[in-house]
C-alpha cells in the first residue's frame, strides 16, 4: 500500500493534546469538504455532475446547509432535487396507480429498491476517509521512523476507541514486524492510562454535586462527561 504522507498536520494536531487529535483532524477534515463543495467548485459542471450521482449523507449535507452560504447550496440542490425526482417519478406513479394487495407490495418495493440505488455515497464522506488514511497511516510511520514523535505519543492522551482500533490495523501497512509490535505495545499501554485516567476525572466531576465537595476545585473536570463520550465514540 502506497499512501501519501502527512506528517505536518499529524504533527501540529498531535501538539494540541487533546484526548483524539485524530477526531480533530477529521473534525477539520470534514469542514474542509464543506468549503470546497460550497466554493467556486458549485459552478464546475463536473462537480454538479458528482453531486447529482452521488449527493452527500444526512451529516454533511446539514453541515452544508449550517455554513450561510445559501446560493451554493441552492445551486446544489436544485439540480439534485431535479435528479432525485427523474429518478423516482416512475416509481411513484407506480404507487399511485397499484390497486390494492399484491400490486401495492409490488409497487412498495420497486419504490424502495429504486431510492436505495439513489442513496447517497457522500462526497465529502469519500474525502474526509482519504484523509483519515493518511493521517492514520503516518501516526504508525512517524513512530517507526521519528523518535521526538515516538517519545510524544508514549506521553500523549491518546486516541478515541474507534481511533486506536484503526491504528492497530493500519499498522500492519506502515511498520515492519518488530516496529509493530513495539507500537501495539506503546499505543496499548498508552490507552489502558488515559482510560482510566478519565475514569477518575469523570468520577471527580459526579461527586462535585455533592454538597460536601461544592468548595473544593473542579481540578480540569468540567467537561469530563463530553471527554468521555468523545473517547468511547469517536467522532
Amino acid at each position: 500500500m502506497k499512501i501519501q504522507l502527512e506528517t505536518i498536520p499529524v504533527w501540529d494536531a498531535m501538539k494540541e493534546g487533546s484526548e483524539c487529535y485524530l477526531c480533530d483532524l477529521k473534525v477539520k477534515a470534514d469542514a474542509d469538504g464543506v468549503k470546497y463543495y460550497l466554493g467556486p467548485s458549485v459552478m464546475n459542471p463536473e462537480t454538479r455532475v458528482k453531486v447529482n450521482a452521488d449527493g452527500f449523507c444526512q451529516k454533511h449535507f446539514a453541515m452544508l446547509s449550517e455554513a450561510g452560504k445559501p446560493q451554493g447550496l441552492g445551486l446544489m440542490a436544485d439540480t439534485y432535487l431535479q435528479a432525485t425526482r427523474d429518478a423516482v417519478k416512475k416509481q411513484m406513479q407506480g404507487l399511485l396507480d397499484a390497486k390494492p394487495g399484491k400490486k401495492l407490495d409490488k409497487a412498495v418495493m420497486q419504490f424502495d429498491e429504486t431510492l436505495s440505488k439513489r442513496d447517497p455515497h457522500c462526497l465529502i464522506c469519500a474525502k474526509t476517509a482519504e484523509r483519515e488514511e493518511r493521517y492514520l497511516y503516518t501516526t504508525a510511520y512517524l513512530f517507526g521512523s521519528d523518535p521526538d514523535f515516538k517519545k510524544a505519543l508514549a506521553s500523549s492522551k491518546g486516541f478515541c476507541i474507534p481511533h486506536y482500533q484503526a491504528l492497530l490495523k493500519m499498522s500492519k501497512e506502515a511498520l515492519d514486524a518488530e516496529t509493530r509490535k513495539e507500537f501495539v505495545t506503546v499505543l496499548t499501554e498508552v490507552e489502558l492510562s488515559n482510560l482510566e485516567r478519565l475514569q477518575g476525572e469523570v468520577l471527580w466531576m459526579t461527586q462535585k454535586y455533592k454538597s460536601e465537595n461544592f468548595d473544593k476545585p473542579w481540578n480540569g473536570c468540567e467537561d469530563a462527561q463530553k471527554r468521555v463520550v468523545l473517547k468511547l465514540t469517536g467522532r
